[in-house]
């Protein structure tokens, strides 16, 4: 029956980082239309810390993990007033720590290979989570 319960909890989970994802707007994952060259680097940086710190402590990186990461970053950011800034193509995105730190979660959480449209018709660029 742990089967069972595990497939609940990566199922909650997934709801959980989906919810998450549409606030902030990132409606099109894996996918990120209109995200410029340093707005990439950022959420790549922050991918990677994450994918460190849930190794580290708990040896896996999988959605229940990451929802749970996810649940205290905007826990312990919401009281200290941060509220969520959807990212909007054509007024782009405020990029605090805990937006973008968000957003690699989400990231993360679509997996495999993700590419971003640079803004202004620039290419795309291949990130490898």
């Amino acid at each position: 029956m742990s089967w069972l319960l595990d497939a609940w909890r990566e199922s909650g989970a997934r709801r959980e980082l989906t919810a998450l994802a549409e606030r902030l707007g990132l409606t099109d994952l894996p996918t990120t239309p209109g995200w410029g060259p340093a707005l990439v680097a950022m959420v790549d940086q922050h991918a990677a810390a994450v994918r460190d710190i849930l190794q580290a402590s708990t040896g896996r990186i999988g959605v229940v993990e990451l929802a749970g990461y996810a649940r205290g970053v905007q826990d312990a950011a919401t009281e200290s007033g941060w509220q969520p800034v959807p990212f909007r193509q054509d007024a782009g995105w405020s990029a605090d720590w805990v937006t973008v730190r968000l957003a690699a979660v989400c990231l993360l959480a679509v997996a495999g290979t993700v590419t971003i449209a640079l803004a202004g018709g620039d290419g795309e660029l291949p990130l490898l989570f």
